[in-house]
């Protein structure tokens, strides 16, 4: 069947707008457009007759238009890519400065039995812009936009006497909920960003770890060699030759894993070695037959893992063992987690794929960061990293590939 070329078209437009940051402002310019045109639609429509009970009709029913169209242009200012929060602080207030200056014009006016309301172009322009401040504007600025739009909304009292006294409470219970999707949008974002931060520290401490592991062993194992030779050097100077290529390797390999792991490690501590392990065994160690809501977790592997370095080894362990607890926690109806890994000169290729229900394997709120582990540690080993439902089956799964030799390291710096 053939695709509808316009809506493709159309479908790429809003692509490219979001990839260069349009998005937003084009979301906030369509909410606008519509309530400007409501508000036109409803100003033109108007056809006072003798029952008749709003105001008189004079030049003064204009004036939400007008408050509602400079709040609209200040709107979408602060939602251009790219907004500095200073400037969104200073064009966020003009929305409701705007609404209480032409409360302030009509209360000397005659309003009728009913009064003036704000304009449905005046609502979504404070709506929006007291959300786009609550959400990437500073605390300070978060509280004047809150105080004039609590002042805006409070002045529409100016406009009908039947927003008295008595309305207070619920005026101030819609300036509150007005803020509330961009206060919830903020704290979103910073949990989120607290979380990645703590995932990160948390691999970072991991690779220094497997640093350490990894250098110490093999630096270990030059000092032994030297130690070794300095007795027989002068009684057998070619076993001391034969010897060096072989010291020779074990530094460049200490130095390539170092240049890998190095520019992650940013903080200080203690750094408890881990213990040494088969990376076959420690695989096959997480195989279980399976129990009521537990899926079955196999492992196969191929070829040869000895071949593979040893932060390498470390790294494919450690997303295994990472990729087999999120199916556990997340693939919905999974009957069968299944860990497979193909090793050879070139490196290692794992990929732990479960049989969940749909998107079984997604994370809900909170969770996922797991993956950004997962990814950093491909990275700096030079490797590539995916994650997200299968094509071709039901589930999840994770993929990485992970090189064995020291390319990527270069020379030195």
């Amino acid at each position: 069947m053939p695709s509808w070329k316009p809506w493709g078209r159309a479908e790429a437009a809003m692509e490219t707008l979001a990839r260069k940051g349009f998005m937003l402002t084009v979301v906030v310019g369509v909410v606008l457009v519509l309530g400007l045109a409501t508000t036109l639609q409803e100003l033109l429509s108007r056809s006072p007759g003798p029952d008749w009970m709003g105001p008189p009709p004079s030049f003064r029913d204009w004036f939400p238009l007008y408050s509602g169209l400079i709040g609209g242009a200040a709107t979408v200012a602060a939602a251009w890519p790219g907004t500095p929060p200073r400037r969104l602080a200073l064009l966020g207030p003009v929305a409701p400065v705007v609404v209480v200056a032409a409360s302030v014009a009509l209360w000397p006016g005659d309003h009728g039995a009913y009064g003036y309301t704000m304009s449905i172009l005046e609502v979504f322009a404070m709506f929006l812009v007291a959300n786009l401040v609550a959400w990437h504007a500073s605390r300070r600025a978060a509280v004047v936009m809150a105080a004039a739009t609590t002042l805006a909304i409070l002045s529409q009292a100016l406009r009908s006497e039947g927003w008295g006294t008595d309305s207070v409470g619920w005026m101030l219970l819609l300036a509150t909920l007005t803020f509330l999707p961009g206060l919830v949008l903020r704290w979103r974002e910073r949990e989120r960003t607290w979380r990645v931060e703590e995932a990160r520290r948390e691999e970072r401490l991991s690779l220094a770890r497997d640093l350490h592991d990894v250098v110490a062993h093999q630096v270990s194992g030059i000092v032994v060699q030297v130690q070794a030779l300095r007795h027989v050097a002068d009684r057998d100077p070619a076993v001391v030759a034969a010897a060096l290529p072989q010291i020779e390797d074990a530094g460049a390999a200490a130095l390539a894993a170092m240049r890998r792991m190095v520019g992650a490690l940013r903080e200080e501590g203690d750094a408890a070695p881990l213990e040494a392990h088969d990376l076959a065994a420690a695989l096959r160690a997480m195989e279980e037959p399976g129990d009521i809501g537990r899926p079955r977790v196999e492992v196969a592997v191929e070829g040869d893992l000895g071949a593979l370095p040893e932060e390498t080894a470390s790294a494919v362990l450690r997303m295994a063992q990472e990729a087999v607890t999120n199916a556990r926690r997340h693939a919905r109806d999974a009957a069968l987690v299944r860990v497979e890994l193909a090793a050879d000169a070139s490196g290692a290729r794992l990929r732990v794929a479960d049989d969940g229900r749909g998107g079984g394997s997604a994370h809900g709120p909170g969770g996922g960061y797991g993956l950004i582990g997962m990814a950093e540690r491909a990275k700096l080993l030079g490797g590539s990293f995916t994650a997200g439902p299968a094509a071709d089956a039901p589930g999840w799964r994770v993929e990485a590939e992970l090189p064995a030799g020291t390319a990527g390291d270069g020379g030195g710096r």
